[in-house]
């Protein structure tokens, strides 16, 4: 709230202020108030006092000197600070003829206070050190990317980041897998189990249909695999569908390959609402462990539960808006290429610039939107038909089309690494294991820590050696490499823990306890190791998961089993 004044003595607190703090400045008046230009501590400052008002806006003029190239970096760390910022307000402005981009700070009092104020100007050096900082490391960031629309492959990046690094804590709170998998036409059970828990050689036998008002026994073997999930308790079509039912369990009986022996597997789909775009449902998929015996030991696999849980949803728009966005996005593409404005484009972009056939397009186009909105398991239908074509014309294939291939392959992995499936995930991340990209890096990784995979050690080895032939003892690592080096160590600290080798993983962890960046999570891991060898002495059979980079995904079978374990 401003203070009003029918006297205006903020002109002469200021100007004392001014003198006391030995500022060198100059003024300047009109019938609007008084401007000065002044220098406190080395910093060059302005401040406008408006006349009959008790207030003062002061600004630090230049914090910052860019190219003009880095706009897009400084719009988007602006936007950020400004967020997070309540005291200051961060700006910019052009400077054509410098071809460069200024940055300014400032902050308004309502009354003059030297003491508060000889304080903010004293913070004011502090956040431009802190925004300077920062804007370097995103500037290092982005140097990943060909891209001119820097923020707009900053923020992908940063998601893509977020999304790696909860992938490895999600191993810290127990098993939950889950996805919006959107869709307008049928979900057949079979199509979706082929994905999340696949069936080698699995023959259905039976299912029951359990709900509210009673219990159907399904034997017809085709009805099994089309039973469509996303209508299971949805009634009517397009706008008129609605919710009649809360909940559905399918209850699956089946052989699997030579083994005589009937399996069963508990599918529970329940109700999660209507937004009145879509209906969505939760589908969790429990395979029911077997008794142990001779041939079936208590370290078997199919002695352990298994448990993946996904939410879909049911469309009420129309297939023909869905057709009409993708070629609209598709032309516009086109035509930006053909009219050389690629620097308007982010990298999907370009990637649909570069798809004749209008079926590949349309796949890659709506498999980029699922990925990008986190709907893994429907990104998957679309994407594996476009990675399928691209495979066709591998050996002819122009480096843009390579390009594009290596991309889908990537996020078909990070795909099925989110549903829980890391061998799955192993056989598409694979394919660019020496690219060189840290993103593509550490989910490859992820994926072979999450299935215990022995060649974690030697290929993080490797990797890890690589960075200390690039980058001598004596010389800082750049905040990305470190940060990228720091995931590694966490992620063979995991691994040494599954593979029992405790003294191994300890010692690991022991040298993160000083490091900001690892102690919280080697906090955690110590802790379950703790356990882990409390559990030895007691033989006790449970220990608590929560504390440890527990598989928080699907159990992976032994490695000699080329499948997942459902």
């Amino acid at each position: 709230m401003r203070i009003w004044k029918n006297k205006n003595s903020a002109k002469a607190d200021f100007e004392q202020f001014l003198k006391d703090y030995n500022c060198t400045y100059k003024k300047n008046s009109d019938d609007q108030g008084s401007i000065y230009y002044f220098d406190y501590q080395g910093g060059h400052f302005v401040a406008a006092l408006r006349k009959n008002d008790d207030c003062v806006e002061v600004t630090y003029h230049n914090i910052a000197s860019v190219p003009m190239s880095q706009l897009p970096l400084v719009r988007s760390q602006c936007n950020h600070f400004n967020g997070s910022n309540i005291l200051f307000k961060y700006t910019y402005s052009i400077y054509a003829d410098d071809n460069e981009v200024g940055v300014h700070l400032s902050f308004f009092n309502n009354k003059i206070d030297p003491k508060t104020l000889a304080s903010e100007l004293g913070a004011a050096f502090h956040f431009q050190h802190d925004w300077i900082l920062e804007f370097d490391k995103a500037v290092a960031r982005s140097k990943d990317y060909d891209s001119i629309d820097t923020e707009s492959e900053l923020y992908k990046h940063h998601h893509e980041m977020y999304m790696i690094r909860r992938l490895e804590l999600l191993h810290q709170s127990g098993p939950s897998v889950a996805n919006i998998a959107s869709g307008k036409g049928p979900l057949a059970l079979w199509q979706f189990l082929d994905i999340v828990s696949p069936l080698p050689a699995a023959t259905p036998l039976f299912m029951m249909e359990n709900t509210l008002s009673g219990q159907q026994r399904i034997e017809d073997e085709e009805a099994i695999r089309t039973y469509d999930l996303r209508r299971a308790l949805v009634d009517g079509e397009g706008q008129q569908a609605r919710l009649t039912r809360d909940y559905v369990t399918l209850d699956l009986h089946y052989k699997q390959g030579q083994d005589e022996q009937p399996r069963m597997l508990t599918i529970a789909i329940t109700a999660e609402g209507d937004d009145k775009q879509s209906i969505y449902s939760r589908v969790t998929v429990t395979q029911v462990p077997r008794n142990a015996s001779r041939m079936n030991s208590l370290t078997s696999e199919s002695r352990k539960s298994h448990c993946v849980s996904i939410l879909i949803a049911l469309d009420r728009n129309d297939e023909k808006q869905r057709q009409q966005e993708f070629e609209y996005m598709w032309t516009d593409a086109l035509l930006k290429i053909k009219n050389g404005k690629v620097e308007s484009m982010d990298e999907d972009q370009v990637m649909l610039s570069q798809v004749n056939a209008a079926d590949v397009a349309y796949n890659l186009y709506w498999g980029q939107q699922m990925f990008n909105q986190e709907r893994f398991y429907e990104a998957i239908l679309y994407l594996e038909n476009v990675f399928y074509s691209y495979r066709e014309n591998l050996l002819v294939m122009k480096t843009e089309h390579m390009r594009t291939m290596m991309e889908v392959a990537y996020k078909l992995g990070f795909c099925y690494n989110e549903l829980g499936l890391p061998k799955l995930a192993f056989y598409y991340l694979d394919l660019m294991a020496s690219d060189g990209n840290i993103r593509h890096t550490m989910e490859l990784v992820n994926a072979m820590a999450n299935s215990k995979d022995l060649r974690l050690f030697s290929y993080t080895d490797g990797v890890l050696n690589e960075v200390k032939h690039n980058f001598s003892d004596e010389e800082e690592l750049p905040a990305h490499i470190l940060d990228f080096v720091n995931f590694l160590r966490r992620r063979r600290g995991y691994a040494f823990i599954e593979f029992n080798q405790l003294d191994k993983a300890e010692e690991i962890f022991t040298q993160m306890l000083n490091e900001e960046d690892n102690a919280d999570y080697a906090i955690n891991e110590l802790a379950y190791i703790k356990q882990l060898r409390k559990l030895r002495e007691t033989g006790a059979d449970t220990v608590n998961e929560d504390s440890h980079a527990s598989d928080g995904n699907l159990e992976s079978s032994d490695d000699n089993d080329p499948t997942p374990p459902f």
